[in-house]
């Protein structure tokens, strides 16, 4: 049987449907290997969400093709299709983002061709594991109904899909029988899940995945900012195995920048969920998505970005600078802000949050938290690697603990956003 290597570009959502594609070659009877040299296939799992994104894997396809058999599947896969066939011929077969469950049948078949139609598998019953991983993903809803006007993510995953709760319940219990300790629900927008069948929102479900044995810890993501109920931040409040961590996308502190992006809520609306989060989960981690640059930006609506970055002082945010995204809304919009301009603000708030980053790491010094302990030290072997029930990683002395077990630590110092902990 064939060797394959699978390369993920993007979020962690593409990181799922990776093991998931590795799950079903697996029990095909193929050879996952870590090396992409000794492969005879290579599978590209691509990311449309942004320009650099799809710059790097179109880069990565380029070389790759040239020695291999490549199959590229994801995001840009559904998006591009035919045009990675005709651009490298090196290319097997493009795999859409409704597809990939068919992925060992696709390299069986060794058709040149493109795999981008409905799909025809129920790709949420798709669900092999890793033994011996603590920490781990599974899909409780797919797809996006919000059409924001810079974001290709509904074009790409389609409309919002909700998957049953007992479908999610039996894996969970699955993934505790197996050693997960953590694992974390994704969805394009978590906030939106509902379970027709059983009535069941996105706050029921979390109150019943708590309950699965095994699972220490429950994360989520991604919430939106117009979805986010008090019912779930009470959720959170008062169920300790819920990670007290929130993801809540900002994009822009401008009123008038989130009507054009399509954001559907207010600079307003969105520091009373920050508030409201704070006030019932008291020490709440929450980061965010900042986008600079967006078409008709202009000086003081970026201001108004950086007071409010100033103001909440997210614990982590991962920020860019606007590029039109062919085939979404944005498109027909001027992109009135030149490079350079977008540059120098993506610069200046970057090194703003840098500052605000490692002040908020440095306020947890003298705190005690539970910690879940994940990994040897990359940087350092001496030592280990612990995971919080607010998403932050501390280090903590090698003998502290095995892999897997949940120990009480009190932050010793920071290493920037890293902090540095004995077990107590």
């Amino acid at each position: 049987m064939h060797k394959v290597y699978i390369k993920t570009f993007g979020c962690q959502m593409n990181e799922y449907d990776s093991e998931r594609m590795a799950g079903i070659l697996s029990g095909a009877g193929y050879t996952i290997t870590q090396d992409e040299h000794d492969a005879d296939y290579i599978i590209v799992n691509t990311c449309s969400v942004r320009q650099h994104a799809e710059e790097r894997a179109i880069s990565f396809i380029g070389a790759a093709s040239k020695k291999h058999k490549v199959i590229v599947a994801g995001c840009m896969a559904q998006r591009l299709q035919d045009d990675i066939i005709k651009r490298f011929p090196g290319v097997k077969a493009v795999v859409g983002t409704f597809n990939f469950a068919k992925i060992a049948e696709i390299i069986k078949e060794e058709k040149r061709r493109v795999y981008a139609g409905e799909e025809q598998t129920d790709v949420f019953n798709i669900r092999p594991k890793k033994e011996g991983e603590i920490r781990g993903f599974t899909t409780v809803m797919q797809g996006c109904d919000n059409f924001c006007s810079y974001c290709i993510v509904p074009y790409v995953r389609g409309r919002e899909r909700s998957r049953d709760k007992d479908s999610i319940l039996e894996e969970l219990g699955e993934m505790g029988k197996m050693g997960y300790k953590e694992v974390m629900l994704l969805g394009q927008n978590v906030n939106s899940y509902f379970d027709r069948k059983n009535s069941v929102n996105f706050s029921g479900l979390l109150r019943e995945a708590v309950k699965v044995d095994g699972i220490k810890r429950i994360k989520f993501m991604t919430s939106h900012p117009k979805d986010l109920s008090d019912e779930l931040i009470e959720t959170v409040a008062a169920e300790p195995k819920l990670a007290r961590h929130f993801h809540l996308p900002l994009q822009s502190g401008s009123d008038r920048v989130l009507k054009l992006m399509n954001r559907k809520y207010t600079a307003g609306h969105f520091m009373g969920r920050v508030e409201k989060i704070r006030e019932l989960i008291p020490g709440c981690s929450i980061t965010t998505d900042i986008l600079v640059g967006f078409s008709g930006e202009e000086d003081a609506d970026f201001l108004q970005t950086v007071q409010m970055a100033e103001k909440i002082k997210f614990d982590a945010a991962y920020i860019f600078k606007y590029s039109v995204r062919k085939g979404t809304a944005g498109e027909k919009m001027e992109d009135s802000v030149n490079e350079k301009v977008k540059l120098e603000r993506l610069n200046n708030i970057l090194e703003l949050q840098k500052k605000i980053s490692e002040n908020m790491a440095s306020a947890n010094i003298g705190r005690e938290m539970d910690a879940i302990i994940c990994a040897p030290g990359r940087a350092d072997r001496g030592l280990l690697e612990a995971v919080t029930d607010t998403n932050k990683t501390v280090l903590i002395p090698a003998g502290s603990g095995k892999i897997g077990d949940t120990v009480r630590v009190r932050v010793t110092g920071a290493r920037r956003v890293m902090l540095e902990g004995e077990v107590i």
